[in-house]
């Protein structure tokens, strides 16, 4: 998988009640790289997630995956459940900054 990561990912997991995610920002360095997630949906649902993670097919997938529904997480019962974090600034080659100040804008998807 490419560093920096493509925006849309799809947790195989519910979080909050919610699968399909945007990759706001991310940094670190080899083995402590890290990746911010925002709900496509709800702006209230937002993850710090390990890049080992991420890259783990079992619970992530690059991009919004069609499956309109999955089973509830039993490893998430409740929003309390879910670690979220306030850190929620776009990094600067996301295309979501206004005014984009960037001309290289990272991927929605992975090249086919």
């Amino acid at each position: 998988m490419n560093w920096p990561p493509v925006k849309a990912w799809t947790s195989k997991n519910n979080l909050n009640g919610q699968i399909y995610f945007v990759a706001i920002n991310y940094g670190g360095e080899l083995l402590k790289r890290w990746v911010i997630l925002m709900s496509v949906l709800d702006s209230n649902v937002v993850v710090k997630v390990p890049w080992s993670q991420l890259v783990d097919i079992s619970n992530w997938e690059a991009g919004w995956d069609e499956i309109y529904y999955r089973e509830p997480s039993e490893l998430v019962n409740n929003k309390s459940d879910v670690e979220t974090t306030n850190f929620s600034y776009p990094s600067i080659d996301s295309g979501l900054t206004i005014p984009i100040s960037q001309k290289t804008i990272r991927p929605w998807f992975n090249e086919i």
